[in-house]
Parts: structure tokens; C-alpha cells; sequence
């Protein structure tokens, strides 16, 4: 809770609960969802420490091999009926279907979680890994991002089989164990599918959990739910200046901090021209009828022939407006320097920074080690990419995919804005984080990023990562009905 009260207030999660509908379904008494299973079964799943570790082949992975009994435990059916294949440590559990000429349905999440920052144990109101559960919600790290996803697939596929689920279409389930780390078990169980020359129609991964306000576009009152077509590339570009150091009163030739600086600078005042990505635009195409307040609305009004011929103002706009700025341009983040002289009176010697670059789609990272070695040229500056850290953006999937229109029609069901009972929107957008979706693009043409289990804004941007992470039972209860009737319709 914001105010770190023992006991959250039932009214908390209220605004995203106002957009969830048919909360009736797969409620009967006998035949239904159970309720209090689901909660212990993600409390359970909260307590295992499936971290990955830095030193991937020294380090700990015993949290993972107990969740993984724990999975093997709480979800007897999927394992008894699926061919569940150990791939590392990842798993890829592979349910068949009657048909075999139908391309499979793939739903992947991860199961590694982030570590809890060092000196912040006790700022929990319950424990990070005590998986504790409540009237309201769910606590623990892993209960947003994202074992709630991965948990909530389990179970919807588990409530069909128990009921006689028989797929015409393969079901394929991808559990990776490392994507807040290296990627590396997505990567893997991808090559596995290459090379059965498995293609799935569709892969649905971890979106953003929330629901988008479009009052900033001029849609005052409206709102939309967004899924990731696209990954922003990723580059960490390192700068390092050497000096003789000495003392500071004679700083003939200049300072490395000083030319450190100086680099800096010119890195990121040289901005990256804006532009209208094909995906920004077929946001913009979807919710422009909405649009009826500000500089956008006229801009917007021709449709996508409007969009095309106003492009160049729209990226201006968008520019201006913190919630888009990184949806119209290549953007570049000054995040860590070290070496600067433990005395005022002394010269640095040795300085090193890393400028962090997320990369709009149609820029690479060999584009950013080039231009920032042009900008720099004529400074005494050694300029690198961290091959290890840096990716080009991903492929973008398209909405007029048969993938994208059956989450659509499938979310049509669940999310409606309640002043007017219609659908929510879904609208394809930009993921400016990295997920393993991306590594299943050469598999895969509709790699879509979208979240059922819903929580607030406000609560994604501070518990997510942070302190505090949990997750209404509501949402929870409601993310899994969304899988079990997209699993459904995929797949009978």
C-alpha cells in the first residue's frame, strides 16, 4: 500500500476493477474457477526464490528446480496429458492437437524474477517471498511480472483438461528461466521449434498490466488497452577518457571528467530525428476516431491517408507529451559514470560512462556506435557497445494478423469502458522494454505483448520491480477466465 498500512484498503484496485466485465463466467458453484485454490496456488508460486543469478554457470538455480516440482505438483493434469520437455532449465510443455496442419498456439512467460534491492527487505508490509495472501490481494515478487501470467495459463489450461479438453490445435506453453538476466532459454526452446519447423500462428507474452488514458491524444474520458507489436532495440554505448591526473591547479589540456562531460553533452544534444514508426501509426489510425479535443483531432481526422500526410506534425506533438516522446524517437540516457577523483584538488584519471539508448524501429546498434563515434571524433574518446547487453529493435507484428483479431474479439468480452459498455480498445503499440518475445520473432509473425491480469498505472510504476509487488485477486481471477477462452477459441 502507498501509505504502508498493515491492511489494504478494499477500494484499492477499484479503477481498474471498473473495466473488467463478465465476471460471471466460469463462476458456478461446482464447475467454476476455484477461487481460494488459485489464490494459495499463487501464494505458493510467490515463495520460491527462481532468480537468476549473474554467474549463470556458478550461480544458485535451486529456486527454480522447486518451483518447478511445485508446477509439476499443483498442475497434475497438464502434465500427465502434455509432453513436458526440459530444455535447461526452461520448460516447454507441448499439448497436441487433433489437427496437426493447424499452426499451434503459443503462450510463453518466464520464470525467473527480479532480486529484491539490498537494504529494502523491510520496507514490505509482508515479505517479498512470503507469497501472503489476502481479501484483496496477492504479495510477493513475481505476483506482476510475472509469475501471475505464468501462473494464470497453468491454471486455465489445467481447468479445461479437468473438464475434457481436447485441442483440434497444438497448444505449446514456453516457461523461460532467464529473461530479466540473458534471454538465453527463450532463445533456445526457439531453435527447438525452427528446427521441428514449428511455426505458431500466433505467441502472446507479458504487456504493460494497465489500461492507457487517452485524454493526453485529446480523447478526454476514453481509454484503451495497448499490445506490444514491437520491441525498442537496446544498445549500452561505453565511453571511456584517459589522463595524466595531477593536481588540480594546473588543468592545461583539460580534464578526463571534463572531456567526459563534454562528450556527454554532444551525445545527447544531438537528438535522433523524430518519426512515425508503422506501428505508432496504426495506434494513432485505431483510436483517432476518438480524438475529438486539441491539435491532434484535425491532424487525425483523415484516417490513415490524414496520418500519412500529417506524419511530421503528429511526431512534433507526440514529442512534446512525456507518455509518447518515446514512441517518435531513438532516445538516449546518460546512467552511470565512475572515476572521478576522491579529492577536489586532484585530477581524475581513468573515467568510464554508459549512455543507455533505446532504439526506435529502422535504427540499429551498429547506427548508434557510428553516428556517436562521428559526434565524437575529434575528442580523445575511446566509444564501444556492450555486444553482450545491446539488441536491434524486433520485428513488428502487424494488427491484421488472424493472431492479433482473435485476442481482439476474445478481449471484446472482458475489458469494456463502463461509461459506454463498449469494448475497450485494443490498440497495437510500442514495448519500450525488452521481453523474450522478440527471440521467438524467426518462428513466429504475430509476436503480441498483452497482459489480462490488470492492475493500476500508478501500482505498475511502483511495484513492478519495486516494493510491495502483488496483485488484486480479482484481477487474478479475471486474467484467467481471458486465457481460458482464448485457449478455447484457438484451439477447438
Amino acid at each position: 500500500m502507498q501509505d504502508g498500512s498493515d491492511q489494504p484498503s478494499a477500494e484499492e484496485g477499484a479503477a481498474v476493477w471498473r473495466f473488467l466485465s463478465h465476471e460471471d463466467d466460469l463462476s458456478d458453484a461446482k464447475r467454476g474457477l476455484d477461487e481460494e485454490l488459485l489464490m494459495r496456488n499463487l501464494a505458493e508460486a510467490l515463495t520460491y526464490k527462481s532468480i537468476a543469478p549473474k554467474d549463470a554457470a556458478g550461480g544458485d538455480w535451486s529456486g527454480h528446480a522447486r518451483f518447478q516440482e511445485f508446477l509439476k505438483r499443483a498442475f497434475p493434469y497438464l502434465w500427465r496429458s502434455a509432453q513436458v520437455e526440459h530444455v535447461g532449465l526452461s520448460l516447454m510443455i507441448t499439448l497436441e492437437g487433433s489437427y496437426r496442419s493447424l499452426q499451434p498456439l503459443l503462450l510463453i512467460s518466464h520464470q525467473d524474477v527480479v532480486p529484491v534491492q539490498p537494504g529494502t527487505e523491510g520496507d514490505w508490509t509482508h515479505g517479498a517471498f512470503e507469497g501472503f495472501s489476502d481479501d484483496c490481494y496477492v504479495w510477493g515478487r513475481g505476483a506482476i511480472d510475472m509469475k501471475s501470467h505464468l501462473m494464470g495459463v497453468l491454471e486455465a489450461t489445467e481447468y479445461l483438461l479437468k473438464r475434457g479438453f481436447t485441442p483440434r490445435r497444438t497448444l505449446i506453453i514456453c516457461l523461460g528461466h532467464d529473461e530479466e538476466n540473458y534471454g538465453t532459454g527463450a532463445r533456445r526452446m526457439a531453435e527447438v521449434l525452427r528446427q521441428r519447423r514449428i511455426r505458431p500462428f500466433m505467441l502472446v507474452d507479458e504487456g504493460d498490466y494497465t489500461v492507457s488514458d487517452l485524454t493526453a491524444l485529446g480523447a478526454p474520458g476514453r481509454c484503451c488497452i495497448r499490445v506490444g507489436m514491437v520491441e525498442k532495440g537496446y544498445a549500452d554505448l561505453l565511453l571511456t577518457v584517459q589522463s595524466a591526473g595531477g593536481h588540480s591547479s594546473n588543468p592545461f589540456g583539460g580534464t578526463s571528467l571534463g572531456i567526459m562531460s563534454q562528450a556527454i553533452s554532444r551525445l545527447v544534444e544531438h537528438r535522433w530525428p523524430l518519426e512515425l514508426i508503422g506501428t505508432e501509426r496504426e495506434l494513432l489510425e485505431t483510436v483517432g476516431p476518438l480524438v475529438t479535443e486539441g491539435a491532434l483531432a484535425s491532424l487525425l481526422a483523415g484516417g490513415r491517408e490524414g496520418i500519412q500526410a500529417n506524419a511530421p506534425q503528429i511526431a512534433e506533438l507526440l514529442a512534446g507529451q512525456r507518455a509518447f516522446y518515446p514512441n517518435v524517437q531513438t532516445t538516449v540516457a546518460p546512467t552511470m559514470i565512475s572515476g572521478g577523483s576522491s579529492a577536489a584538488n586532484v585530477m581524475p584519471q581513468s573515467m568510464r560512462a554508459t549512455i543507455n539508448y533505446r532504439l526506435l524501429a529502422g535504427t540499429t546498434v551498429a547506427d548508434v556506435l557510428e553516428r556517436a563515434r562521428e559526434d565524437l571524433r575529434d575528442l580523445p574518446v575511446q566509444v564501444a557497445v556492450d555486444q553482450e547487453t545491446s539488441n536491434d529493435p524486433s520485428c513488428a507484428s502487424s494488427a491484421a494478423s488472424e493472431g492479433f483479431r482473435l485476442l481482439k474479439s476474445v478481449a471484446a468480452r472482458y475489458f469494456v469502458e463502463p461509461a459506454t459498455g463498449q469494448p475497450l480498445p485494443l490498440v497495437p503499440s510500442i514495448a519500450k522494454g525488452a521481453s523474450d518475445a522478440r527471440l521467438y520473432e524467426g518462428v513466429c509473425d504475430a509476436c503480441l505483448r498483452f497482459s489480462p491480469f490488470l492492475v493500476d498505472p500508478e501500482e505498475s510504476a511502483r511495484g513492478v520491480h519495486g516494493t510491495n509487488e502483488r496483485i488484486t485477486r480479482r484481477s487474478y481471477v479475471h486474467g484467467i477466465r481471458f486465457f481460458v477462452r482464448l485457449i478455447q477459441e484457438a484451439c477447438l
